[in-house]
């Protein structure tokens, strides 16, 4: 599996991939935390997905479930 944090913000997506659940969740703990209060109410979404498809390439990649979410 493949762990996907998530950030999107008018449109724009951000991503940064991890192997482990509990690295990502972390990872995105972190930068939600680092963003300022004015960054956060500008983010459409942030949130770790864990993909049905580690295949970077695929159509489905990007489907899945949320593990964990901060807006």
């Amino acid at each position: 599996m493949k762990y996907i944090v998530m950030d999107c913000k008018g449109g724009d997506v951000f991503t940064s991939e991890f192997d482990s659940m509990n690295d990502a969740i972390e990872e995105g703990k972190r930068q939600w935390d680092w963003l300022s209060d004015h960054d956060k109410a500008r983010r459409d979404s942030f949130y770790v997905l864990e993909s049905v498809n580690p295949d970077e390439e695929s159509e489905n990649h990007f489907d899945g479930n949320v593990v964990w979410e901060a807006k």
